[in-house]
């Protein structure tokens, strides 16, 4: 029985590595496996092995007496990925558990960790994209050599899976699919296509943009996969179905776009003008119904919207970070202009990257205008937390930061070809 449970435990794992990078059994090996937490209703075992109950085998460490077989499985479970949510069984859940990480904001708990590309290190002198895979424990690193590097994440070495080279390219722009099996990348030195990169067939294939977009400035893909915006820059967004790949709407804003996001939930986008104004475009119309100035804006930056869809950032180059809560956003006047919930002044040059983790507690604000400049703002005390970036620690100019899935990992990209990773401890899982 035991035996017939690895090998199909075996089949499991080299299939997945098959679907997702066509490679051969032994990068399964390489792989960690998928952590999905699933909701259960009734709060028991969903078999018991009368096996697994009575086997008994002796233990690792010398010491007299035997274990059972069932203790060592989870506690070496526990010990190397944590215990999944649908494991925790009986566990009585207090307040306190919900706010664990509230109770000391000004200090996060962090490890340094192996360079993600210590083994490929050719990804460019400047990495611009660190994205974890939505699926498994693999990230992809980019940068302005055209190499794209897909990395297991396993804490020490991060192994290289797979690797390819897109010639003059300077890479700009990557994410992933919601399923994990295509990666979009673009190139703002390229202006004549992007590239939609087929983890099950490991292959690229390059996808002309509109004849009417002069260059990809901006490039933006949806979380829900549907939808891919992109813009010259100038005073006209494209927006492309990820799907079929046609461009399916010209939308003309007021002024010189310098960012845009998506709503959590992807019907609606967010385009940020030079000067600061704000248009909020309804993606089942495509029409504008919402247009505002950000507070004290001067010359735009960057926005990004938190995943629970409460938040909308701002960043400016004056190194001024707005927080909007969109449920302010919704009033229709066109002569209310909302008031930020919080200012954050922590930075003084350019914001260049605002980035939420998946359960909205934690904001990344990059600006690579200086070094070290990277603030992690505990959210919703909205405080920064003091022990990051360590003092005394160079880590250079920075352009890009990525969390995993469960915000497990943490990655940055900088100018001098390193993939920084670290550990979040708060969290237990990818």
């Amino acid at each position: 029985m035991k035996r017939k449970r690895a090998n199909i435990k075996e089949d499991a794992e080299a299939k997945s590595s098959q679907i997702l990078f066509h490679k051969s059994k032994k990068l399964s090996e390489k792989l960690t496996s998928e952590h999905t937490d699933a909701l259960e209703e009734d709060e028991k075992p969903a078999w018991i092995d009368e096996d697994d109950q009575n086997a008994e085998i002796k233990s690792t460490t010398g010491s007299k007496g035997t274990a059972l077989y069932t203790d060592k499985l989870k506690q070496k479970y526990e010990t190397l990925v944590g215990a999944p949510n649908w494991a925790k069984i009986n566990k009585v859940k207090s307040e306190d558990d919900d706010n664990e990480i509230l109770r000391t904001p000004k200090v996060l708990e962090i490890r340094t960790l192996a360079k993600l590309n210590t083994q490929t290190w050719n990804e460019g002198k400047k990495i611009s994209c660190v994205e974890f895979h939505p699926k498994l424990s693999v990230a992809l690193v980019a940068g302005d050599s055209g190499v794209v590097s897909l990395i297991s994440v396993d804490k020490e070495t991060n192994n290289k899976l797979h690797s390819f080279a897109l010639k003059g390219w300077k890479i700009s722009n990557a994410a992933f699919t919601p399923d994990g099996t295509h990666a979009f990348i673009s190139s703002q030195s390229i202006n004549r296509h992007y590239c939609v990169y087929d983890l099950v067939k490991a292959q690229p294939q390059m996808i002309d943009f509109p004849s009417v977009l002069k260059r990809p400035m901006i490039f933006e893909f949806s979380s829900n996969g549907k939808y891919i915006a992109t813009s010259d820059g100038y005073d006209e967004l494209f927006i492309l179905s990820a799907v079929s790949k046609e461009l399916i709407r010209r939308l003309k804003h007021n002024s010189k776009i310098v960012s845009v996001c998506f709503s959590h939930n992807c019907e609606q986008l967010f385009c940020y003008g030079a000067q600061g104004e704000v248009t909020m475009w309804d993606l089942s119309t495509f029409r504008s119904y919402r247009k505002f100035y950000d507070e004290g804006c001067v010359s735009a930056s960057t926005i990004n919207t938190s995943p629970c869809g409460r938040l909308l950032a701002t960043g400016s180059g004056e190194g001024i970070i707005n927080i909007y809560e969109t449920s302010a956003l919704k009033e229709s006047s066109s002569t209310y202009n909302p008031v930020p919930y919080k200012t954050i002044t922590n930075l003084t040059t350019k914001i260049t990257c605002l980035k939420f983790n998946a359960s909205t507690e934690i904001m990344a604000a990059v600006s690579n205008i200086t070094p070290n400049a990277v603030k992690l703002v505990h959210i919703p005390s909205y405080s920064v937390f003091a022990n990051f970036p360590t003092q005394g620690k160079s880590i250079g100019h920075l352009n890009t930061v990525g969390f995993s899935p469960n915000s497990g990992y943490m990655a940055i990209g900088n100018d001098l070809k390193c993939a920084y990773l670290y550990r979040l401890k708060y969290y237990k899982n990818y």
